[in-house]
């Protein structure tokens, strides 16, 4: 029965994952009975991260002090990101998440089991990671098994999910409206009285920082990639999104 087990877990480790680009909104109490709304977190400026997780999975476990002891020290705002950990099908209960917690001496929250979690970011493949962010509820990073190798993508996908996050009270992302994307060129904004704009990379490093005119910004010498805009008007409002250059 331990060597099925152990080929059934090694399956689920190689599991290829599902590319998603939005995340999937879920209303629950975790395991000390706090209720959340994972959309109304993100729109609030919170960046999580998602463990997606099996009993008796030690990479797993690994996984999770990784992102306890490399990872979560190492963010720039860690009073706005918070760390997971779900269960990985509506089996698993609360009882059987506190255990997993307290036996491994992790500290952070704990969900029973949400199996559309896990079919959502790919299918059976644990752990499975996601960093998940901004009004826009975008999903930053998305990958089934993890490595410490993993950890640099991880922590750049929370610096960029944290400045996604920035003004989303002021202005929602999808008040920005931008064309083309991907665009070549030239963008284009909807509102004429958006004077500055801000470009970072996935790496939360700044690229561009520029009076606009008349409603447009020339981001031709850009490499082709994913980018974050801010947007800022006389009034202090700022508005953000994001745009894949060409």
């Amino acid at each position: 029965m331990k060597k099925l087990f152990s080929v059934i877990l090694a399956s689920a480790c190689l599991a290829s994952a599902t590319a998603q680009t939005t995340a999937l909104d879920f209303t629950a109490n975790d395991c000390d009975g706090v209720s959340h709304n994972l959309f109304t977190e993100l729109e609030a400026g919170d960046v999580v991260i998602i463990e997606l997780v099996m009993m008796g999975c030690q990479p797993c476990v690994t996984a999770g002090n990784s992102l306890k002891n490399n990872v979560l020290p190492n963010v720039s705002d860690p009073s706005r990101v918070k760390l997971y950990s779900i269960g990985f099908t509506n089996g698993i209960n609360c009882t059987q998440m506190n255990d997993w917690k307290n036996t491994n001496g992790f500290t952070h929250t704990v969900f029973a089991g949400m199996s559309a979690q896990t079919t959502h970011y790919g299918g059976m493949g644990m752990p499975t990671i996601a960093v998940v962010g901004g009004a826009a509820h975008d999903v930053f990073y998305s990958e089934q098994g993890h490595s410490d190798s993993d950890n640099p993508d991880i922590l750049a996908a929370i610096e960029a999910a944290l400045v996604a996050g920035v003004g989303i009270n002021e202005v929602n992302s999808t008040d920005v409206v931008i064309h083309p994307n991907p665009v070549v060129d030239i963008l284009n904004f909807d509102k004429a009285d958006w004077t500055n704009a801000r470009i970072l990379d996935l790496q939360g490093r700044e690229v561009m920082n520029v009076q606009l005119v008349a409603g447009k910004l020339d981001v031709s010498l850009l490499q082709p990639g994913m980018f974050v805009l801010q947007l800022t008007n006389a009034t202090g409002a700022l508005g953000t999104t994001r745009f894949e250059k060409k």
